[in-house]
């Protein structure tokens, strides 16, 4: 069996800054496949439906990086798209706000790899947590978070407008200094 170490040089896995419209176009193509594909089954359509069109939305994306909201990242392997990722450096930590990777890239060990690019950049930023949000019912987001060692803090009801809440656990990863 490989070692995570190993696993990690061995892969061409990369986080590419999102900067231009080319790369806010390839977000918004993402949001849109990986939303239908992942979220059917645990929000609905019409959930799916409204958070595309009022947060995940190329004009909602672009708000974001435009005004420094959310740094936004396409995650690549092999020069191809598997997902985005998007993080805010706050006062003591670094917030995940998302992490969605296509189907055909979900168990091949790049969450692990970008959780640790997470944490070493936390450290770097002297922050003293990694804390991100998962639906209540995202049990296969929930078992890789837990196994990777964030622990639940809090549950939380979030009204995000139509009708619609986010139903979320927060979950916070503890960084320790380096002796």
């Amino acid at each position: 069996m490989t070692t995570p170490q190993l696993f990690l040089r061995e892969t061409s896995l990369h986080l590419e800054p999102v900067e231009s419209l080319e790369q806010i176009n390839e977000l918004s193509r993402l949001a849109d496949i990986i939303w239908h594909e992942y979220y059917l089954p645990i929000l609905g359509p019409a959930q799916v439906a409204y958070m595309l069109e009022n947060i995940q939305s190329k004009a909602n994306l672009e708000a974001d990086i435009e005004t420094g909201k959310l740094d936004y990242f396409l995650i690549k392997s092999e020069g191809q798209s598997a997902g985005y990722l998007a993080i805010q450096l706050q006062e003591y930590k670094l917030f995940i706000s998302k992490l969605y990777l296509l189907k055909e890239a979900r168990g091949k060990g790049y969450a692990y790899q970008i959780m640790q690019k997470m944490v070493d950049l936390a450290a770097k930023e002297h922050k003293k947590v990694l804390e991100l949000t998962v639906n209540k019912y995202n049990v296969g987001s929930i078992a890789f978070y837990e196994k990777f060692g964030f622990i639940r803090t809090e549950s939380i009801v979030s009204p995000i407008g139509g009708g619609f809440v986010m139903d979320d656990y927060v979950y916070q990863y503890p960084l320790t200094p380096k002796q």
